[in-house]
């Protein structure tokens, strides 16, 4: 196979992705992405009530949005809306509300600093890297790795167990969860960034071929 005939082929790849990607983000769906903007709608009343020592309140506000990125999901595969803007707005929803509280939690002194940061600089590389990604192809670019999956996960454990130790100081388990959530966060996060790692290297050598 000859140069010419190798460009080819890699804009025909090319062509057909942008194609298939164009079909799934006609439409936001409506539903499914209202349910991600609760997210993104209540950190500022997380951080108030926070701030104003309302820890139960708090709690209570993290764990309607920590409950937003399962419904959300559940909605757009149940009405069949699974979409790239909807996958989009969802990821950055995530990001945006688990990077602001793990650092506003550790301000609070309730998670350790350093445990805290590196999942909070871990989703905000994330988003960082995939619009960097999004704009220098030109398409937008939403993937998700089983150890993403799993650092989103355990930062909402780690959040929601963090805010409930402040709540209920009284109920040894949620400070025994966060003990344990603090650990498993930044592992996890770290797996996350080599999943990513190779999924990039994969990414290419598959259209280099």
């Amino acid at each position: 196979m000859n140069l010419n005939e190798t460009q080819q082929k890699h804009l025909e790849q090319l062509s057909r992705a942008v194609f298939m990607i164009k079909r799934t983000q006609e439409q936001l769906p409506i539903v499914p992405a209202l349910v991600s903007w609760v997210r993104i709608a209540l950190l500022p009343f997380c951080l108030w009530a926070g701030w104003n020592s309302e820890y139960t309140v708090m709690f209570w506000l993290c764990l309607v949005a920590a409950s937003s990125d399962y419904i959300d999901g559940w909605l757009a595969r149940k009405l069949k809306k699974s979409s790239t803007p909807g996958k989009t707005l969802d990821i950055l929803a995530d990001k945006l509300f688990l990077s602001v509280m793990l650092i506003f939690l550790a301000r609070l002194g309730v998670v350790n600093v350093l445990l805290a940061m590196i999942p909070a600089w871990y989703h905000i590389t994330v988003v960082l890297g995939l619009l960097v990604v999004s704009w220098s192809i030109r398409i937008p670019v939403v993937a998700i790795t089983t150890s993403e999956r799993l650092t989103i996960i355990f930062s909402y454990v780690l959040v929601l167990t963090a805010a409930g130790t402040l709540a209920y100081p009284d109920k040894t388990i949620f400070f025994k969860l966060t003990r344990v959530a603090q650990i498993l966060t930044p592992i996890a996060a770290i797996f996350g960034v080599i999943s990513y790692f190779r999924f990039s290297r994969r990414l290419i050598q598959r259209y280099m071929q």
